[in-house]
């Protein structure tokens, strides 16, 4: 094992490894008497997923389920943060329009998508490039490159005041970058207090003592690196004074009317199992209680079939983000009528209305990501009369005018009654000449921004930086919750029975956000290519209804 940075004092006891995040109780805790447990060997700023593994792993609950906090870890997008092909062509991309700032750009991105790394080299004072450095397989600092977002990031972040901690990403929480005492162990975090007993083992390996905070359940813990905002530069390349709120989940959260109860993991780290030990070692006293899930589950399916392989098997991983988009994120609702009597040419309309199950916008994150409606309506044989938002196999929307033509976007609609208008639910950013751009760094404002919004967000009082923007901001039926869209559609006479087809679709990165990437050679963008050849970026269903009607 190459070196990585090593403090000399104690050892840990990952008897925590956070029991879960889903409950509202909560703990008083204060840093813990870390003299009370033998201390030995010496302790890693940052011990590797794969040393949490033989306790963590395998783990029987009271009713016999078998979790593994490890395995699912691996089978989520926090394993892959660092060696996602997307973020590094995206990395790449700005580094060679802005190449006297490509190690700060390098910095920053790696302060949240290989964070472990990043703190190691800013303690050992080396480079933050981590293109030169990191990623290099000499590197001391490759395997925890290599471990992107793992155990011992998170569970060294705390809420609870800390002389000498650092502050992390301007939030509420810090961490410890001091060399201890010696003789003294470092602190890890959990939700559960943990017994002298149930310490010791882990005091044995690894070398750091358990302190409880409730900090593990809280959305603080996920809004640090969720909540981002981009300096923006003119596409010359000028500093513009700009700071683009890229994407501030937890600011859309806060307007979510279930906010006060339930937090981010609630969602994306929800209970699997009521009662339950942390580990599975068979020790007395040892810590109890709800077991959440450490899949980190979100949607985005797509990263994880790029990175999917014999070496690193993410079948679990991409089964898991298809069926949360499918069962936790929105449901549709169809209503028709005719416009005219039977027998003669008519129009149909009908409404589509979508709800959201979503604690913040939908889709969010990331500014390529986008959702859409794919309406078709069939005569009595089959035969296609009419279809809006339909696709081609490299995951072009055939009706959406940016897709087309760079530069170009398409806007929202509360009224869909002409051939090639499409329903998009996306934000666009635009550059300082005023055209929608996907390239972040030259993001200067965004020109819509009509993701679906969720239950109580009320789009005349929240902030500016997570504003409806474009025409969504004066359609009646785009509220907190839900947005319905009315398409008049012209039939001919004599269709007879007709069968009505709606999809929501979901795409993690759009045709428009690839193409201008792919604009930039590269060793990163060649692969992001081939490895896109193999996975076409076709919509992930996200919900289907099909209704049938007669003229």
């Amino acid at each position: 094992m190459k070196r990585r940075l090593v403090i000399v004092a104690v050892a840990f006891s990952l008897i925590l490894i956070l029991a879960g995040c889903a409950s509202n109780q909560g703990s008083d805790a204060s840093v813990s008497d870390t003299d009370a447990v033998t201390t030995a060997a010496s302790v890693e700023l940052f011990p590797l997923a794969s040393q949490c593994r033989s306790c963590h792993n395998d783990i029987s609950a009271d009713d016999g389920t078998q979790f593994s906090f490890v395995t699912e870890w691996m089978n989520s997008t926090h394993s892959q943060s660092s060696t996602d092909p997307l973020f590094q062509a995206v990395v790449r991309q700005e580094m060679m329009m802005l190449p006297e700032a490509s190690d700060l750009i390098q910095g920053v991105c790696a302060s949240c998508h290989l964070p472990m790394a990043n703190f190691t080299a800013i303690a050992e004072d080396s480079s933050q490039s981590f293109f030169d450095n990191a990623r290099n397989p000499e590197s001391e600092l490759h395997e925890l490159y290599l471990d992107g977002i793992s155990c011992m990031l998170c569970h060294q972040l705390t809420s609870i005041p800390t002389e000498g901690n650092t502050v992390f990403h301007d939030s509420e929480l810090t961490i410890d970058l001091n060399m201890p005492a010696a003789g003294k162990t470092r602190n890890l975090y959990g939700y559960y207090p943990i017994s002298e007993a149930a310490q010791q083992p882990m005091v044995d390996s690894i070398g750091y003592f358990t302190v409880p905070d409730a900090t593990a359940r809280s959305a603080a813990m996920c809004a640090a690196c969720h909540t981002l905002y981009t300096d923006a530069f003119t596409v010359e390349g000028e500093p513009t004074g700009i700071q683009l709120p890229e994407q501030v989940v937890a600011l859309e959260w806060a307007e979510w009317s279930e906010s006060s109860s339930k937090s981010c993991q609630s969602c994306h780290m929800p209970v699997v199992v009521q009662s339950g030990p942390l580990s599975n070692m068979q020790i007395e006293d040892a810590a109890r209680g709800e077991i959440s899930t450490h899949s980190f589950v979100g949607p985005n399916s797509f990263l994880k079939q790029l990175n999917n392989s014999s070496d690193n098997p993410l079948e679990r991983g991409i089964e898991a983000s298809t069926e949360f988009l499918q069962n936790e994120t929105a449901t549709l609702t169809l209503a028709s009528s005719f416009a005219v009597a039977p027998g003669a040419d008519s129009t149909l309309m009908l409404d589509v209305t979508i709800d959201s199950m979503v604690g913040h916008k939908f889709p969010t994150g990331f500014p390529s990501r986008r959702a859409w409606l794919h309406v078709q309506v069939f005569d009595a044989s089959g035969n296609l009369l009419y279809e809006s938002g339909g696709y081609n196999e490299q995951g072009m929307i055939l009706d959406n005018n940016a897709d087309q033509v760079a530069g170009t976007f398409e806007p929202h609609y509360s009224l869909i009654d002409q051939p090639g208008q499409v329903q998009i639910y996306e934000s666009i950013m635009l550059n300082s000449n005023g055209e929608a751009t996907s390239v972040l760094l030259q993001g200067v404002a965004f020109a819509k921004d009509n993701r679906i919004l969720p239950v109580g967000f009320d789009k005349t009082k929240v902030p500016v930086d997570i504003a409806v923007i474009g025409d969504a901001l004066i359609d009646d039926n785009f509220i907190g919750g839900s947005d319905t869209t009315t398409y008049l559609i012209s039939l001919p006479a004599g269709t007879g029975e007709l069968t009505i087809q709606v999809e929501l679709l979901y795409q993690s990165v759009s045709y428009r956000f690839l193409d201008d990437l792919m604009s930039y050679p590269s060793p990163e963008q060649k692969k992001l290519a081939e490895l896109i050849e193999q996975n076409p970026n076709l919509p992930v269903l996200v919900t289907r209804q099909e209704i049938k009607v007669t003229r």
